[in-house]
């Protein structure tokens, strides 16, 4: 029996040594929107939103013969100055965006750091003066209560980037321990190195699990501030008299943050990256723990600088624990690295997820344009519908894309191994 013992545990010996790298499948090239566009698009889409937010608001019935205006809108009761201050903060970063471009494009790569922290301190001074003075005007025609529904989103912003710039400014921004190199801080584009070693590859994951969380808490403000002052600030400032639909209103507001959420996603999380963190999580692995009386299997104890083998088993904190993976760097019972391995193992699965929840509200603002009747009604929804498509499109294609590629990948996994 000792001798069988050995024997297995020479195997075990011979299979880690002969640990298998992943293989990948490259992903084609897709067309992506630059930043530029993408934040045109951006700020069209919520300039849109909050025309038609006033829409709901100051609507008129100009067709009927006693009406005392010829508009649609009774724009007389619009406060300027509070159009002003929504304008300031939903245009802010595409004008950043396009200094920006013409920074990268006509000055030398030495001077880029300088002359972008230079630009966003001007920016942030022009920005922060437009907005007092907009908010001194506004004091006047509206109760000072008011003003702290202007100022809200400021609170959580520090809470979120403390006293950092740039994600007030730049939706790719990069956490600040990686802003001494000004060619990734611009760029923001994250690299996978193919690497044996498992420290190196814990510490890449840490590294992209440490840039997806940052770009989802810019995801989530981004969405979160442009859907409050295009789709609730308006309704804060409503006249006390003015009589209109809270819930068509409310409504319109979830769909703008629904909208600008998924728009957001799309673009921080194109499929270059997914694919970036897919590599990763191959190289990663993920241990199952072993449950039951398994003491009699021979097994290792787990070492930090093994890349181990699929199937492996081995001991880590009193428990028992079998490599699933190709290659498994993780460490057992390390449930961020479990974590980041189901999620991205298969990014097609999270895409397919966020195709259907897309095609869920594009088919769920169909049914209400189909069962609605006003004029206002229409025009609203088939707007932010025409948005909702762009998004779904790309949504679509990137899934398919995927699906493809790492449903080859997979077989060739499989191939490699059965070999």
């Amino acid at each position: 029996s000792e001798d069988s013992t050995k024997s297995k545990l020479n195997n075990v010996e011979g299979n880690q040594s002969k640990a298998i790298s992943p293989k990948h499948m490259p992903v084609p090239v897709l067309p992506q929107d630059s930043n530029v566009t993408f934040e045109v698009i951006m700020f069209i889409f919520t300039a849109t939103a909050t025309f038609l937010q006033f829409l709901h608001l100051y609507r008129t019935v100009w067709w009927l013969p006693q009406s005392y205006t010829r508009y649609a809108m009774n724009f007389y009761l619009i406060d300027p100055y509070l159009i002003g201050f929504i304008f300031t903060i939903l245009v802010r970063r595409l004008v950043y965006t396009v200094i920006k471009r013409a920074i990268l494009i006509w000055s030398a790569t030495p001077l880029w750091p300088l002359l972008e922290q230079l630009v966003r301190l001007f920016l942030l001074g022009v920005v922060m003066a437009s907005l007092v003075w907009c908010a001194y005007h506004i004091m006047k025609n509206h109760p000072i209560v008011n003003i702290f529904y202007l100022c809200y989103p400021i609170s959580v912003y520090f809470i979120l980037f403390g006293l950092s710039l740039s994600p007030f400014f730049d939706v790719m921004s990069l956490p600040s321990s990686d802003e001494n190199d000004p060619k990734t801080r611009l760029l923001g584009k994250p690299l996978h190195s193919c690497s044996t070693t498992p420290q190196t590859i814990r510490e890449e994951v840490d590294n992209l699990k440490t840039d997806f969380n940052n770009r989802m808490k810019q995801i989530l403000f981004s969405s979160m501030i442009n859907a409050y002052y295009a789709g609730f600030v308006p309704c804060c400032f409503a006249q006390s008299y003015l009589y209109y639909d809270v819930y068509w209103a409310t409504q319109h507001l979830t769909f703008i943050w629904i909208g600008c959420f998924t728009m957001y996603l799309v673009h921080c999380y194109p499929v270059k990256y997914c694919d970036t963190l897919h590599r990763a999580a191959l190289h990663l692995g993920k241990w199952a723990k072993v449950e039951g009386r398994a003491c009699h299997l021979p097994s290792h104890i787990w070492a930090d600088s093994t890349l181990w083998q699929q199937g492996t088993l081995v001991k880590h904190c009193k428990e028992l624990y079998k490599a699933e993976g190709i290659s498994n760097a993780a460490e057992p019972g390390n449930s961020s690295h479990t974590r980041f391995y189901s999620v991205f193992n298969n990014p097609s699965v999270l895409l397919c997820t966020l195709v259907g929840l897309q095609l869920s509200l594009v088919l769920l603002q169909l049914v209400i344009l189909v069962r609605t009747s006003e004029w206002y009604q229409v025009i609203s929804l088939s707007l932010l519908i025409f948005a909702n498509y762009y998004t779904l499109y790309k949504l679509a294609r990137d899934y398919l894309i995927c699906w493809k590629v790492y449903k080859a990948e997979a077989m060739i996994q499989d191939k490699s191994n059965g070999g």
